[in-house]
């Protein structure tokens, strides 16, 4: 039986288990397929981060497209950002990145974009893994008829020069870059050229993306922090559209924080936020008069929130921020300019409210969609939201991209918040 490849993220999985030249290449006769347009000449971007995996990978996907009739333009190793953004520079059918974003090299993947520079619908997704479970139905191109294959940075020369139109700011901040040893390594170098910048885990050698580097493991840059020998740092992950902020000291500034900040800076009316914001943050935009959208967890449910309201700017706390009028995915790097700019004026980014409690754990399990669906976990859950009345919540989840189990309790009262995420933690472990 056909296994469902898709999670909340595009594909994603281990080398050679579940992420195959095999699968690429018929990954790359899917897509070439499904976004053919009849009556002219298609054309499909590949872009790439740094694992060691990604050629082959690449080389895969492209004799799939290519086998389909449609071209490829190759862009090379690139942030995430940069191959939506690139769909409407080349005016391409479609895209693919070949990323497993923050997980290990081990890993690999791919994020599927469609031709308005969005991730691909759900359906678009049903209809990719049909097409891959039925690949024998449906013949090659002939020979006279194949794609070809072109290459260009172009694309990524324009990105660079509109991030580089963000950068708004006359003090002389010492800046830190932990590039995660993924995409973001070459280009940031390229973008604040000219400015006080260090640059850490910025040396790929397709092995080191994320190893105890980026925006999922901070400590080293926390530590560099401590020394005050710089006013803020950034920390990406692999792909670069995440980006976590540390300022002169080691204080973290939360994903909420770095919301407020971006919606009071561009003066925005409405901003789309997910289930796993604090709620002190939609309390004190509510009170400003700015609209505050909740979805769920995922960039997918931001980008519906984002297009079924006037919001132009959707956030998550992990670090994944979307400003809908530079680009149509999450971008780190973009948010870095911004927030130098912002920094201006706000240097310590301090924000005029106190955020809830919060318990947050992730919890790895083996069976996660079993124990989410267990009675005695679900009524576990049930009882402690009874004791939090409505002076806080909890939100239960099992990962979509990784084999653990997400927990988030959050109220007033910090003790009694431990306390339940505690409990459903040990019951949690008790079950896996």
């Amino acid at each position: 039986m056909f296994k469902k490849l898709f999670g909340t993220d595009g594909i994603r999985g281990k080398w050679g288990d579940k992420i195959t030249p095999e699968l690429a290449f018929e990954i790359g006769k899917a897509v070439a397929t499904i976004f053919r347009r009849e009556g002219e000449q298609n054309s499909v971007i590949v872009g790439k981060d740094t694992r060691l995996s990604c050629d082959v990978l690449e080389a895969s996907l492209i004799s799939g497209i290519t086998s389909m009739g449609t071209d490829v333009i190759k862009i090379g190793v690139v942030p995430t950002a940069v191959v939506p953004f690139s769909i409407s520079y080349y005016k391409v059918n479609a895209a693919i990145m070949i990323t497993a974003s923050h997980n290990p090299a081990s890993d690999n993947g791919f994020k599927f974009f469609n031709g308005n520079g969005f991730r691909i619908s759900d359906e678009q997704e049903s209809h990719i893994e049909h097409l891959i479970s039925n690949s024998s139905d449906y013949a090659l191109f002939p020979f006279d008829k194949l794609g070809r294959v072109h290459f260009s940075r172009a694309s990524l020369n324009a990105y660079i020069n509109m991030v580089k139109s963000e950068l708004n700011f006359k003090k002389k901040f010492k800046i830190l870059f932990d590039c995660a040893n993924g995409s973001s390594s070459s280009v940031v170098k390229k973008i604040f050229k000219g400015y006080n910048c260090t640059f850490i885990s910025s040396s790929p050698n397709g092995l080191n993306i994320n190893d105890h580097c980026g925006a999922t493991s901070m400590e080293n840059i926390i530590e560099k922090m401590k020394t005050k020998k710089f006013d803020v740092g950034f920390s990406f992950d692999g792909d670069a559209d995440r980006v976590r902020i540390v300022l002169g000291g080691g204080k973290v500034v939360s994903g909420e924080d770095i919301i407020y900040h971006l919606t009071k800076y561009n003066n925005f009316s409405s901003v789309v936020t997910t289930k796993m914001s604090n709620m002190a943050l939609s309390n004190q935009l509510e009170s400003e008069g700015i609209k505050c959208v909740v979805v769920d967890i995922g960039e997918s449910a931001v980008i519906n929130g984002l297009l079924q309201t006037p919001s132009k700017l959707g956030g998550e706390n992990n670090g994944h921020f979307l400003l809908l009028e530079k680009g149509p995915c999450s971008d780190g790097i973009l948010v870095a300019a911004q927030i130098l700019s912002i920094m201006e004026k706000h240097p310590k980014l301090d924000v005029p409210y106190v955020k809830y409690s919060q318990f947050e754990k992730a919890v790895k399990v083996k069976n996660k969609e079993d124990i989410i669906r267990n009675s005695f976990i679900r009524e576990k859950i049930e009882l402690c939201e009874s004791l939090l009345a409505e002076k806080g919540r909890i939100l239960v989840r099992a990962s979509g991209t990784e084999e653990v189990i997400r927990i988030l309790v959050e109220g007033e009262d910090s003790n009694l918040v431990e306390e339940i995420g505690r409990e459903i933690e040990e019951n949690i472990l008790k079950l896996a």
